[in-house]
């Protein structure tokens, strides 16, 4: 695979530690470009003035234009996204804001990360059946998710792309096989939001929930979630906000104990609102706009083939999937002493993960082939 025509010179000035550190570990966290350190100053520094009337208004602003270029991102409308401080709250709006009884069956594939594990095994204290979806050599398995569902099943909640070997998981037949059987498909897109191109209305998605600091180069505390207009269900408000409901920016009158929430997924936001983390997210989503998300999955891949050539020659073993599309911006492999290769490479400024026993690479968009070969150099 050729790589993405992606101006390198440019975006890495963006990240000025690469002239010492090669990182190599997005599926961990994305570092901050320049630009999103910038406008987080630009927060701050209305701070350090005496008229601060317009701040909420301009962070309502920014809020807007960060659901229209999420929802451009994964093919959505702006009304089914709301602003959330991680992947697991968006979680938990569908773990609790389902109507679910004693008996439902929620089912989860058995690799996955355990913020996708927790909100939905909580809910046995309901009397609700978790099962989990045996796997097949580390990857998700079509067969045996067919086999599991019955009549009780209401659930399904799998990543987009696992997180230990960046298997792309086919999200479209799942989503076929979810509609066909009424079930309700929530997505814990993490892993793929920022490096993998998705289509929620392809895939037939129902609820989608991703935090915003790996792929999207954001902060801790920020992320997004949707919600379909079109879900095969609907999701109650398990808390609600007083900033749920639509004040028209006037606070001047608060008062007003009626008010009806919002028709969009805005009713789930949580108020009141980390303002300085809108001005990060929103710069960075701005950057990743600017270059293409198909581009950076294209250059990403790109990167990785470089990587594999290498493995495959110097004898380690890979533990990914090699399936054209159930690759990802996720490649990981074993080999001896791992653990000891693992802290070499950290000692040299390679900064790689270690996952489940193997070593796993992610590269983004402004990473080099130079960076993979200096890699290699140390296997």
């Amino acid at each position: 695979m050729k790589h993405a025509e992606i101006n390198l010179s440019r975006y890495r000035k963006e990240f000025p530690f690469t002239k010492k550190v090669t990182f190599l570990k997005h599926a961990s966290f994305g570092p901050l470009p320049q630009r999103s350190w910038k406008a987080t100053q630009e927060y701050y520094n209305y701070l350090k003035v005496e008229k601060t009337d317009d701040i909420d208004k301009d962070a309502f602003h920014k809020l807007d234009e960060i659901r229209i270029l999420l929802a451009k991102m994964i093919h959505a409308k702006p009304a089914e996204i709301a602003f959330i401080t991680n992947t697991t709250y968006g979680l938990n709006i569908a773990a609790w804001g389902l109507d679910l009884k004693p008996g439902d069956k929620i089912l989860l594939p058995d690799v996955e990360f355990p913020a996708n594990v927790y909100p939905w095994t909580n809910l046995r204290q309901k009397g609700i059946k978790v099962e989990f979806i045996p796997s097949k050599d580390g990857f998700f398995d079509m067969d045996n998710f067919v086999k599991a569902i019955d009549q009780n099943t209401k659930v399904l909640a799998l990543s987009s792309v696992q997180f230990f070997n960046g298997y792309k998981n086919d999200l479209k037949t799942i989503g076929n096989i979810c509609a066909e059987k009424d079930i309700f498909f929530v997505v814990d897109a993490i892993q793929g939001i920022g490096a993998v191109d998705l289509d929620v209305r392809e895939h037939q998605i129902d609820l989608l929930s991703c935090g915003g600091e790996k792929w999207l180069l954001s902060s801790l505390g920020t992320g997004f979630f949707y919600l379909s207009s079109r879900a095969k269900r609907k999701v109650n408000l398990s808390f609600f906000s007083w900033l749920s409901v639509d004040w028209k920016l006037n606070f001047t009158d608060v008062m007003k104990f009626d008010l009806q929430p919002f028709p969009s997924a805005r009713r789930f936001e949580l108020g009141t609102y980390p303002y300085s983390l809108l001005w990060t997210m929103h710069s960075s989503l701005e950057l990743l706009s600017e270059i293409g998300i198909k581009t950076i999955e294209k250059h990403n891949l790109g990167l990785l083939d470089v990587l594999i050539d290498g493995l495959r020659e110097k004898g380690y073993r890979i533990t990914s999937s090699l399936e054209d599309d159930r690759r990802s911006s996720i490649l990981s492999f074993s080999g001896k002493d791992i653990k000891n290769l693992y802290q070499k490479l950290l000692k040299n400024n390679i900064l790689v993960s270690l996952r489940e026993g193997s070593i796993r690479v992610s590269p983004h968009f402004y990473n080099t082939p130079e960076e993979i070969e200096r890699l290699l150099e140390f296997l």
